[in-house]
């Protein structure tokens, strides 16, 4: 399996908005998908973006990926990571700036690059918060 970029999100709330936000922070439409683990896929012109729902990621390095409900999984069609990390990186910050989830952008399950959390609130969400 190849490395890419994961937005980790917890919406606090039903699902279904946080669907309608992440199809805007993508600039495209959401589609449920039809094979594999992803819920909805949405396809851009260099990028597939895969949204899951729940997953089955634990605490890891010290990140507890279990408090985050869903995952949207960006991958570069033509392997390039860096364009792959630009992707992430804008729809990260589009997220972020709702400032209504708590998120966090890594690189291949292993290296955090950034965390975004609602105003006043601690950069994970509690535990037992699912």
């Amino acid at each position: 399996m190849s490395s890419h970029h994961s937005i980790f999100i917890h919406p606090g709330h039903p699902v279904d908005a946080l669907v309608g936000d992440v199809a805007l922070a993508c600039g495209g439409r959401l589609r449920p998908a039809v094979n594999g683990p992803a819920d909805y896929i949405l396809g851009l012109s260099d990028a597939t973006l895969e949204l899951e729902t729940e997953h089955e990621y634990e605490e890891d390095k010290g990140v507890p990926f279990e408090r985050y409900e869903v995952v949207l999984t960006v991958r570069n069609s033509d392997g390039d990571m860096e364009r792959e990390e630009v992707i992430a990186r804008q729809i990260f910050h589009e997220l972020a700036v709702l400032r209504r989830y708590w998120l966090i952008l890594v690189f291949d399950l292993q290296a955090v690059i950034d965390t975004a959390a609602p105003p006043g609130q601690r950069t994970f969400p509690p535990a037992g918060d699912r």
